[in-house]
């Protein structure tokens, strides 16, 4: 079975929710009176994504070829046309969401970025050869007073650039509180020796949504600082348990070539054992990245369903049945058959992780939720369309 082959059949096997599309949908078009004295529904409006994996295969193919020949600056158009397909193929009630980054806003930052690891790099080589510690201290100062200025501006780029029934989101958040959320979690963080850190994010997350605004509608954020902890704690035991058996089973393949490894600290043992040895640390290395990425990525995901569960847009209630375990024994499945595969299955793999996680999304609408007001707020959405030139994105 091909790859696209495992894609359809797993996107076919998905329940249809075009009966809630269609009573939402009425809402939509035309009819806020309905829509205002209709009873809140119990059952949440599903998002749908309809990406495919052989069309974003194409896609994912034609970016890595053109960012190779222009040696990387094509990359900020790429990212563009990825999130474009990501967000035109992700519904609500019917309605697409729309993305409308400029692709030399992303570059800009892309360049912004590189000048600073450029300038890190060079504070360590002057505190190293010249012994300009002031240097190195400087720059490493500048980077990390600068850093919650970058997260706001990405937060807003994003924000500013999507939108939903041609109604662009907007994000409202100070810089003010941005850094007094930064310094103090980070404070706390480094007294605790790392425990807070959970609340440093449970901030920035919070901060994230509740600055999130689509039209007159602003975004609530009501989850609770301990499940923030509780899933950092299950993190930290599934990480380390999983750091633990690939170090055993490293111990014992290095184990049997003990002898060998004390001739090559002494510069005796053959090539070929030499090779044989560091293939097995080179193997075991890349095991415990895999086993960091992965854990992180459950991780991420467990606070995704958290963080949907607990926002609400005005009144209206949003929900999320992300399986949380499942979609990570797939991210496993996806990560050997990427490599079985050379890496091409890897774009599959996108849409097929993209299509679980915004398809657990559903939206239990409201009385209060005017979605009629938000959909034509025509000063709304031109405001939004203005360009704020200090909004930019740094990340890959």
């Amino acid at each position: 079975m091909t790859p696209s082959n495992i894609v359809t059949t797993y996107l076919d096997s998905q329940p249809n929710h075009s009966a809630h599309q269609t009573n939402f949908e009425k809402a939509f078009d035309g009819q806020p009176d309905d829509w205002k004295n209709a009873p809140v529904k119990a059952e949440p409006i599903r998002m749908t994504f309809s990406g495919r994996g052989k069309d974003y295969f194409s896609l994912w193919l034609t970016n890595w070829i053109l960012a190779i020949v222009t040696l990387g600056v094509y990359s900020a158009w790429a990212k563009v046309r990825r999130l474009q397909y990501i967000h035109q193929n992700t519904q609500l009630a019917g309605y697409a969401f729309g993305f409308h980054g400029e692709p030399k806003t992303i570059l800009y930052g892309r360049i912004i970025a590189v000048a600073l690891l450029i300038a890190s790099y060079l504070g360590d080589f002057f505190q190293e050869v010249n012994g300009l510690v002031a240097v190195s201290s400087g720059v490493s100062l500048l980077l990390f007073l600068a850093f919650p200025w970058f997260m706001r501006s990405s937060m807003r780029f994003y924000s500013r650039n999507s939108s939903y029934r041609n109604v662009r989101f907007s994000f409202k958040g100070s810089i003010s509180e941005i850094y007094k959320i930064y310094l103090l979690g980070l404070l706390l963080t480094f007294v605790t020796l790392g425990l807070a850190f959970p609340y440093l994010v449970y901030r920035v997350r919070r901060y994230h949504v509740e600055n999130n605004h689509w039209g007159n509608n602003a975004f609530a954020f009501d989850a609770k600082k301990g499940a923030f902890f509780g899933v950092y704690l299950v993190h930290s035991i599934i990480a380390i348990g999983l750091y633990m058996l690939v170090i055993a089973v490293a111990s014992i393949y290095l184990a049997s070539y003990m002898l060998e490894i004390e001739r090559i600290l002494e510069g005796g043992a053959s090539e070929k054992i030499q090779m044989l040895v560091l293939a097995g640390l080179a193997v075991t290395a890349m095991f415990l990245f895999v086993v960091y990425k992965i854990s992180t990525a459950i991780t991420q995901d467990w606070l995704f369903k958290i963080s949907w569960n607990h926002t609400r847009i005005g009144q209206s209630q949003f929900t999320c049945d992300l399986p949380v375990f499942k979609l990570y024994l797939l991210r496993w499945f996806c990560f050997v058959t990427s490599i079985v595969t050379l890496g091409f299955f890897a774009p599959f793999a996108h849409m097929l992780i993209t299509k679980i996680r915004l398809s657990s999304i559903g939206l239990i609408p409201a009385h209060d939720f005017d979605l009629a007001q938000a959909a034509f707020d025509a000063d709304t959405t031109r405001s939004a369309e203005v360009a704020d030139m200090l909004d930019f994105d740094i990340s890959w």
